[in-house]
């Protein structure tokens, strides 16, 4: 056979033509194509899928591959075999990446759409599809069983860790916006605007909801340098009523875990030479003596914040 028809018939045969269409084409026997591809050690493509292992769960046949980035197994699936494996070979020629190297490969300039905008009649094409879509009972989370189900595979993979990296970033991003003073609505309980009053009426100047890097303090008293931090008897599992092993259902942690978090935000505090003093709600349940207690206790300290607190 000449060198040149071999080169054709293994070039359009790699390019995805049959044996059999090849035959046609050139008026050769399929069975000199199909010795010729054998002396090249050229695998014929049904012969191919014997050689891969494809597995079976359910009525959907799938194939394991590496992602060629991150090195995580993807699954090729399809309720057909032959299609199944042709969509496999098709993933590992075009190098396909999993999902989430997909995506972010697609953000800032990799994302086709970068630098583009939707015309307006494009928006208002958009905007005429998808009124009254995904409103009341249209909307798919209108419906207790799936927003129940959303919720518990939410839990599970939260649980599992397999969200741990979006945890860090949402709780980055959530201290930086807090260094920033970007949030403004803070929660304040009865006690602590009964002692912020007091503290007027005793003529000490107090700022409540006071912030520290990424920490919102109660109240701080710039005079005296201090924090005075209120904690709620349940909240703060005080050590005085609660065992360590005890669990806290409002914030699904055990006594020992509240400890610690509390301790890190303490040792936060006094790293930036602060005083810092703790009331606990038992402590001011029927007076305001322990307030008291502590303002003597500072009166005669008149220093400031340090400037190293401020990171606005």
């Amino acid at each position: 056979m000449d060198a040149e028809i071999e080169k054709i018939i293994i070039t359009e045969y790699e390019n995805g033509k049959s044996s059999l269409q090849l035959a046609k084409l050139l008026g050769i026997s399929k069975t000199t194509i199909l010795k010729l591809l054998r002396k090249k050690d050229i695998t014929r493509k049904r012969d191919r899928c014997q050689k891969l292992d494809i597995k079976k769960e359910g009525s959907i046949f799938y194939i394991e591959r590496i992602c060629p980035k991150c090195g995580i197994k993807i699954k090729t699936t399809s309720k057909d075999k032959i299609i199944c494996c042709r969509n496999y070979f098709n993933a590992v020629h075009k190098q396909t990446l999993c999902k989430s190297c997909s995506l972010e490969s697609q953000m800032g300039e990799g994302n086709p759409f970068y630098g583009k905008k939707h015309t307006k009649e494009t928006l208002e094409k958009i905007s005429k599809s998808r009124k009254g879509k995904g409103m009341g009972d249209n909307n798919s989370m209108s419906n207790p069983k799936w927003r129940k189900k959303v919720s518990e595979n939410l839990k599970k993979r939260w649980e599992s860790g397999e969200l741990e990296e979006t945890r860090k970033k949402m709780s980055e991003h959530l201290k930086n916006t807090i260094r920033k003073g970007k949030i403004k609505s803070i929660i304040i309980s009865k006690k602590e605007r009964e002692m912020v009053k007091l503290l007027k009426e005793m003529k000490i100047d107090c700022i409540p909801s006071y912030r520290i890097d990424s920490k919102i303090c109660d109240i701080f008293i710039p005079s005296m340098n201090l924090i005075i931090e209120y904690f709620g008897d349940y909240w703060h599992c005080n050590p005085s009523k609660y065992k360590s092993d005890y669990y806290n259902d409002k914030k699904g942690k055990t006594a020992k875990e509240i400890w610690e978090y509390d301790k890190m935000k303490v040792d936060l505090i006094k790293s930036y030479g602060y005083n810092l003093e703790i009331i606990w709600e038992s402590e001011l349940k029927y007076n305001n003596q322990k307030l008291i207690e502590i303002i003597n206790k500072y009166d005669s300290k008149h220093k400031f914040a340090p400037e190293q607190s401020r990171k606005d």
